[in-house]
């Protein structure tokens, strides 16, 4: 007896093999529910590039596979199906019928027509700070892992007569996708407004259906609109404004070196992608639009843009009405973006992108 309890103390001391890093790094794969197939831009540029740097940074301990096209989620599915575990990730974008998602489906769309948004992410964070309950009204049951949105944003295309002045629009038949800001302040501007599809919009155009549409630059080159719409003004309409969000179970879940990793990633290093993707892409459509494709751009004068921001009230206020019938502080709303707009945007006559426009 002696000589077996001397045996189980000496194992006693014997020190335990450590085990290795790799095995208890807890590793994870995440499935990604994307509207927009594997060659799409936003994918090669800007998604992708989000994936690499989390891969890099958790030493590929995590790892995301996506599915492309609406594989595993229609785009009007995509919020849910984080919500409730189809998908660990999704991105889509908030305008995907009215009122679902009232704090950011026309926030961005609130911009003065006579104002250019070069990077509109500053203006987003600012009134997620400024109202951060309301925020997360169209986030409720996921976590946001981040924003972004188009730079540059819709302007009035159109196929044969060019706008170069507010009377030229009067009676213009323009082709609007969605509802909303957007819809109303082209018919309060005097246009005719038609509702459509993105991809009605080419053969609406070449049959002479509408006489143009609300574009920006990328649709132009990558659904070949800019083969029709040979004349764009610079009169703001509105941008769309995508989401990046996980299920907030899975999130939770993650050890909390890959949470604080993910948080990271999704902040600065998806601010910097996404803010030099939108802007590149922008400014590279429209020069092969107008060097390639025959476009010409347009700037009104500044008593033509002071009567569009006088006419674009109208639909801001109903914007405002809207959001007090959801229970959000509209007046507030509006005042906090108005104040963010004159610190981050620019008049169209003295915008810097202008210095892309051939004289």
């Amino acid at each position: 007896m002696k000589f077996l309890a001397a045996l189980l103390a000496a194992l006693c001391l014997i020190p335990s093999a450590p085990v290795s890093s790799a095995a208890a790094a807890e590793e994870v794969n995440l499935s990604f529910a994307l509207i927009i197939p594997p060659v799409h831009n936003r994918w090669v540029k800007g998604l992708e590039p989000w994936i690499k740097e989390l891969e890099a940074r958790s030493s590929g301990r995590i790892t995301i596979e996506p599915y492309f096209a609406e594989s595993l989620s229609k785009m009007a599915d995509i919020m849910d199906s984080v919500r409730v575990g189809v998908a660990d990730i999704g991105e889509s974008n908030f305008n995907v019928g009215i009122g679902r998602f009232p704090f950011h489906e026309q926030l961005m769309n609130q911009a003065l027509p006579s104002h250019h948004i070069g990077n509109p992410l500053p203006i987003l964070q600012g009134m997620h700070e400024a109202f951060p309950e309301a925020a997360t009204v169209d986030t409720k049951g996921v976590k946001l892992l981040f924003l972004s949105a188009q730079t540059v944003g819709a302007m009035i295309g159109t196929k044969d007569k060019p706008v170069k002045s507010l009377a030229d629009l009067k009676g213009l038949k323009i082709g609007v996708s969605g509802g909303g800001t957007r819809l109303e302040r082209l018919s309060d501007f005097g246009a005719t407004v038609v509702g459509m599809s993105v991809p009605d919009m080419y053969m609406s155009l070449e049959k002479g259906v509408v006489d143009g549409a609300c574009v920006d630059f990328e649709v132009l080159v990558s659904r070949r609109l800019g083969d029709v719409i040979k004349h764009v003004t610079f009169v703001s309409t509105g941008t769309i404004v995508f989401y990046c969000v996980m299920n907030q179970d899975v999130y939770d879940a993650l050890p909390d070196d890959l949470r604080a990793v993910l948080d990271d990633v999704s902040t600065r290093a998806a601010a910097e992608i996404f803010q030099k993707y939108w802007s590149e892409t922008q400014i590279d459509c429209f020069r092969k639009w107008q060097n390639e494709m025959g476009g010409k751009a347009y700037v009104l004068s500044e008593s033509d843009y002071a009567e569009l921001d006088r006419l674009a009230e109208k639909a801001s206020d109903n914007w405002v009405d809207f959001l007090n019938s959801k229970g959000l502080p509209g007046e507030a709303m509006l005042k906090k973006f108005r104040e963010l707009e004159k610190m981050y945007a620019q008049p169209w006559p003295t915008a810097d992108f202008l210095q892309y426009v051939k004289n």
